[in-house]
């Protein structure tokens, strides 16, 4: 046996890859069915088809433009907090402080085009770089001086792409160099006046002597609640004494991925309160969420403005799935719109009048529809109780003259209002009351439910405007017609489907995946066995359910065994044996009660095999291999 034969025969799965076949290239094939029972005209699907592309293509536009700046925003805000607030809030001294909740340590923090007057410097601590106060006070003075110094020899492009490791083994020869001299990091006098630059904070507070400009610290934390919370409260106090110095400003970054709280717990009274003088804190997780979800959302009504509306049902789902507001959930939102608008326009045969200049594809089989629509209905009964003539209602209901074709055209150049004044409360609440952390989903709910006031209620700055956002909600006529619902709950079966269920729906009511009588095989005895026996995974979880948690294998067996349709079983296998030599000689060699017990044990073995898989019954992590232990599902 060679390596390779022998690698593939330890191996405990093997990956088959099925091949597939080829389109064929003639014609064009798209994923829409005729619909009106079959009825719908070819020319019609690809229109339907045609207006989904272009609206699709149209949103992930602006989803792709949305996503990448998500990264570039960020950076500004930060930048803003860090170099252009105000220095202090006070005449007492203190440290720019921002807190980025919600953080993992990737966020990078850009700094400003070099300053004549000041010079700026980042340094980034992890926990691992951070074990006391002597290497996070050694790693900051080496970044901050290898930095200035490249900047005076003009070298800033080579020197400042140092990486941690040559950090690291660059200080560790500085180390050596003290444990045998008993000195500092010397730089030897270059001519311009520098000498006698230690790791300690004389190289801060002499920078102005030294290099001429004044000096903007950014020390970026990363990790914080992985850094040892002592040390880190310890070089806080160290930096707190460089404040002194007018020419200094110390900015303070903290990468947090718990809570404020834990900080707070953690941190002496003292750093908390002096951290406090001026601080600011970045909800990262709220400002991925609120504010870019709002921006999806918004680019998803402004493509199908004056096209499709969204109904109660439909956007109180949105908000049951994005009720946690974090990050993933804007991949979530884009999800849930997208598969709304492909089944919108896949099951609906009226989305292709979306584009008005269809109507001339308006016949009988959409006419026949357009009455029974419950708007439709309402407004015929308007008519009837206000006493209309009779004439015209009766040529809206036969579309004598073309009149109920004319009435829908009408309706299809109508706007709902709904959107357009979305957006117009989101204009005030932003540009005239500053209010940003509201939820634009939450806020086109409450605006079709005829809520919003309530909605409102929370910022009490709304009551100066409280007479521009008055709106009450209007039906049109057809409008069911063009609007995204979640009907029978059928977007939640479809994209978050109950695994656990269905699965179990399936094994038990296998005849509905696998219909009766369905066979190709024109074997009687084949479709005998078929109608009596359920497939062995089917037939083996009928028993799985009765069980207790601990199964005894034999008695699962011998159940299993004696549940088994053994005449139909053994009819089959005596017929089939005429043909294959193998069962002819299994049959030959063995009684018949053999027979079936051999065959038995290989079914179960199989079902067995397939439980496992399935994480229905655990076999391996049991040393009594006499007992299966049965799984409980949870949370699937």
């Amino acid at each position: 046996m060679n390596v390779n034969e022998f690698a593939d025969a330890q191996r405990s799965h093997y990956t088959v890859y099925p091949t597939l076949k080829k389109r064929k290239k003639g014609g064009r094939r798209i994923p829409f069915v005729e619909l009106l029972d079959g009825k719908e005209l070819t020319q019609n699907v690809e229109r339907r088809w045609e207006l989904y592309h272009q609206l699709h293509s149209h949103f992930h536009d602006q989803v792709t433009n949305i996503v990448e700046n998500i990264e570039v925003d960020l950076k500004g805000e930060i930048s803003n907090i860090l170099f252009n607030e105000n220095k202090r809030r006070d005449s007492k001294p203190c440290f720019n402080t921002l807190f980025l909740l919600g953080s993992d340590s990737t966020t990078k923090i850009e700094l400003p085009p070099t300053d004549s007057n000041v010079f700026k410097v980042l340094v980034e601590l992890t926990p691992k770089e951070s074990p006391n106060v002597r290497m996070m006070l050694r790693r900051s003075m080496f970044k901050l001086f290898t930095s200035a110094d490249a900047e005076l020899h003009s070298k800033a492009p080579v020197k400042r792409e140092l990486n941690h490791e040559s950090v690291s083994d660059y200080e560790e020869s500085v180390e050596v160099k003290d444990e045998i001299t008993g000195e500092g990091f010397q730089d030897e006098d270059d001519g311009a006046g520098q000498a006698d630059v230690s790791y300690d904070l004389s190289l801060v507070e002499n920078f102005k002597t030294l290099f001429g400009k004044n000096l903007n610290m950014v020390f970026n934390f990363k990790d914080v609640d992985s850094i040892n919370f002592h040390t880190l409260d310890n070089f806080i106090a160290v930096l707190k004494n460089a404040l002194k110095n007018e020419h200094l400003q110390i900015n303070l970054v903290f990468n947090i991925n718990t809570n404020m709280s834990n900080i707070e717990k953690n941190l002496t009274q003292s750093t908390i309160r002096f951290l406090r003088r001026n601080y600011h804190t970045l909800d990262v997780s709220s400002n991925k969420g609120f504010k870019y979800g709002n921006r999806i959302f918004q680019s998803f009504l402004d493509t199908v403005d004056g096209k499709l509306n969204l109904s109660s049902r439909f956007v109180d789902f949105l908000l049951s799935k994005m009720a946690n507001n974090s990050n993933h959930n804007l991949q979530l939102l884009v999800k849930i719109l997208d598969y709304s608008l492909m089944s919108y326009f896949f099951h609906n045969p009226f989305s292709v009048f979306i584009d008005p200049v269809n109507i001339d594809f308006l016949n009988e089989d959409y006419l026949d529809m357009l009455i029974r629509c419950p708007t439709f209905m309402f407004f015929v009964e308007g008519l009837i109780k206000q006493n209309a003539p009779s004439e015209e209602i009766r040529s809206l209901l036969t579309n004598k003259d073309s009149a109920l074709a004319e009435f829908f055209a009408e309706f299809l150049v109508r706007e709902n209002p709904i959107n357009g004044y979305a957006k117009h409360v989101a204009g005030i609440l932003e540009n005239e009351l500053h209010i940003y952390n509201y939820n634009l989903i939450e806020l086109y709910y409450n605006l079709l439910v005829g809520k919003l006031e309530s909605y409102l209620e929370r910022w009490p700055a709304y009551r100066n405007s409280e007479q521009k956002l008055k709106f009450e909600p209007i039906d049109t006529i057809f409008q069911e017609l063009f609007t995204l619902d979640n009907n029978n709950e059928l977007l939640s079966q479809a994209l978050f489907p109950c695994y656990k269920s269905n699965l179990e729906n399936d094994m038990l009511h296998w005849e509905h995946t696998l219909p009766l009588g369905q066979s190709k095989a024109n074997n009687e005895t084949l479709i005998k066995l078929d109608n009596s026996m359920a497939p062995v995974v089917g037939h083996m979880f009928k028993l799985y359910r009765e069980a207790n948690s601990l199964i005894n294998v034999y008695d699962f067996y011998t159940t299993f065994r004696d549940t088994l349709p053994k005449k139909e079983i053994m009819d089959f296998l005596d017929e089939t044996s005429d043909i294959d030599s193998n069962i002819h000689r299994f049959f030959l060699n063995n009684e018949k009660d053999i027979v079936f017990d051999k065959v038995s044990l290989a079914l179960f073995m199989q079902a067995i095999f397939d439980f496992d898989h399935m994480g229905i019954i655990k076999t391996q992590n049991n040393r009594n291999y006499d007992v299966i232990e049965k799984c409980i599902w949870r949370g699937i």
